[in-house]
């Protein structure tokens, strides 16, 4: 169903986090997983999770989540998790779509299949992977970008939590390839977000020069931001650190049941509220070059959630004696 949803440049962002289960004992295969935003280890499981957003647009479109245990008997590798989902979803929508995936995503098991299924991404690095420069020299992603020449300017302003916060950019581009493949990849340079610079691999052309083909490579890694925020709504809207089924299976299949609940929330009752918010996007609009719009479907899950605490299980009434219950089958003469 959200197959048609996704267009040749929709950002597909990919994405693992984790359930934590800080008190659970006896669930089945219960793992030790890290926290992405603390740090902190704890015990739990990990998801991967698939969501479409476009880079001009505010829809989000839920489109896979996945439960994993490391200790379960089917788990293989993180990496095979992670590219069973790319190849799932580019099953359904015919390899449409911008790949898009954080720190590890640069990963040789992973970079290198992308590339040989001719997917086209946009991956953060850690600067650590080795590369071969325009010189042809090796050296690490971080030694590539310190030659850097960041030529071009922005300013964007990010609406996070009802606060704006407001940065001043400096971005470039270096050619590069990988060593023992012969596709050229460009490092987009991002400098202006803390201390370390953004470095983004990617595989779609750009014209180094072009400040316009260069600033599309950040914004599709930027609308990260907006999806971030769909893995957030999913684990505390519908509780799912809180789900306390004993099996792994049920627990993974209440999971697929949370991203389908989800995907009605944001792509069908999010479009009846596109008419009521609409003045207040274009304000928003109009006066930000690049910010968040707020995100609604906490308040949907909230309303569902009340809407149905107010009904009560009963049994149905009495039917009238005249209404016919009995089943009349075809072949009964």
């Amino acid at each position: 169903m959200g197959s048609p949803r996704v267009q040749p440049n929709t950002v597909l962002a990919l994405d693992l986090s984790d359930i934590r289960k800080e008190y659970a004992q006896k669930m089945e295969h219960l793992a030790t997983v890290r926290d992405g935003s603390t740090g902190e280890l704890h015990q739990g499981y990990w998801l991967c999770d698939v969501t479409a957003a476009e880079v001009n647009g505010s829809e989000i479109v839920p489109l896979y989540q996945k439960l994993f245990s490391v200790e379960a008997q089917d788990f293989t590798s993180e990496n095979a998790e992670v590219l069973a989902a790319i190849d799932l979803v580019r099953t359904h929508t015919q390899g449409r779509g911008i790949w898009t995936i954080d720190r590890g995503g640069d990963r040789k098991k992973l970079l290198e299949p992308l590339l040989d299924r001719g997917e086209r991404f946009v991956i953060r690095s850690t600067g650590k992977r080795t590369v071969i420069d325009r010189r042809r020299l090796q050296g690490s992603v971080a030694e590539v970008a310190g030659r850097c020449r960041l030529r071009h300017q922005a300013r964007i302003i990010k609406i996070q939590d009802g606060h704006e916060k407001t940065y001043e950019l400096r971005y470039g581009a270096e050619p590069i390839r990988l060593p023992g493949r012969s596709e050229e990849l460009w490092l987009v340079v991002v400098a202006g977000f803390g201390e370390e610079p953004l470095l983004l691999l990617t595989d779609l052309p750009v014209a180094a020069r072009d400040s316009p083909s260069l600033w599309w490579i950040v914004q599709i890694y930027l609308t990260r931001w907006k999806i971030e925020e769909t893995f957030r709504f999913v684990k505390q809207s519908y509780n799912l650190e809180d789900i306390r089924v004993m099996k792994y299976q049920r627990l993974k299949n209440l999971v697929i049941l949370v991203t389908a609940v989800a995907y009605f929330a944001a792509t069908f009752l999010g479009q009846q509220m596109k008419l009521r918010i609409l003045c207040e996007k274009l304000l928003i609009i109009s006066q930000r070059f690049f910010g968040i719009p707020p995100f609604r479907f906490y308040a949907l899950a909230d309303g569902i959630r009340r809407i149905l605490s107010q009904t009560t299980f009963s049994p149905p009434e009495t039917p009238p004696a005249s209404l016919q219950l009995e089943l009349t089958l075809g072949w009964e003469g």
